[in-house]
């Protein structure tokens, strides 16, 4: 069957399976039904495999050479920590894990293009934690023709001419980011500016948990943010063990206040 949708998902920071996405893949199939899931392409993002095998060897090594309370506290540390810290290092140096990161989204998409018949065809991205400030980047650069987009970059992409407004997201039709900790990574500049708007019908949806402290409204970030950004919206995620508290960064993607928006966007770009 014609696939009339694209829909990807970018996990968050700390150690993570590689299918990181079923819980949420499973309520959206529920949802949506197969007659209109059929005609979804689902395509993952992974980019912790250019992160976790460094963060593994530290751990190991700090591990077995001392003895340490809160072990698994400290392991959840090094591995958040690490990735937001590590992510935007010498960004701009040819090899670095921002351009590596890059250069995952860029596959990505290019195995989705495979699956379609048009570089026009609508994309719906949901973005959690870290993985929020990985596709901002990655939407600026394209935009600006920055990072992997520098066309001496020796990362530059490539791909056929024909296909590079797919690869910059430019029928990006829905961002919907939950647990957004982009605040964390710009509240120490002057100037904040949000991304360019990449088509007149694009919408970016964020949704908070007042009680997860890695997850934030943007509206308020600057005018930029205020006019790109069409509504953050305040649900109460997790189960009953997460919702009251900071664990709540971990129960957006299986909510149903999140599900229900989310499954009539895409029936709606379907349909």
């Amino acid at each position: 069957m014609t696939k009339k949708l694209v829909f990807i998902t970018i996990h968050g920071m700390g150690e993570t399976e590689k299918e990181y996405y079923q819980g949420l893949k499973q309520s959206l199939e529920k949802k949506l039904g197969e007659k209109i899931w059929t005609q979804v392409h689902f395509e993952p993002i992974y980019y912790q495999a250019a992160l976790q095998n460094y963060q593994h060897s530290v751990w190991e090594k700090m591990r077995h050479s001392t003895t340490l309370a809160w072990q698994d506290l400290r392991k959840f540390m090094l591995f958040g920590f690490s990735d937001a810290s590590t992510l935007e290092h010498r960004a701009t140096d040819d090899g670095s894990v921002y351009k590596t990161i890059q250069k995952i989204i860029v596959y990505s998409l290019q195995a989705a293009r495979k699956k379609l018949l048009s570089n026009q065809t609508p994309i719906v991205i949901v973005a959690h934690s870290l993985g929020c400030q990985v596709i901002s980047n990655y939407l600026w650069d394209a935009q600006k023709n920055q990072g992997i987009w520098q066309i001496d970059c020796l990362d530059y992409p490539q791909s056929q001419q024909e296909q590079e407004d797919f690869l910059k997201l430019k029928s990006l039709q829905y961002l919907f980011t939950t647990g957004c900790n982009i605040p964390l990574f710009i509240a120490g500049f002057a100037d904040i500016q949000a991304i360019p708007k990449p088509n007149p019908h694009f919408k970016w949806l964020n949704y908070y948990d007042k009680d997860d402290v890695l997850g934030w409204p943007l509206k308020p970030l600057s005018p930029s943010y205020d006019l790109v950004v069409e509504q953050d919206i305040e649900i109460d995620s997790g189960n009953i063990w997460q919702s009251w508290n900071p664990q709540s960064h971990d129960g957006y993607w299986t909510n149903e206040e999140f599900i229900n928006p989310l499954s009539q966007a895409i029936q709606g770009l379907i349909n």
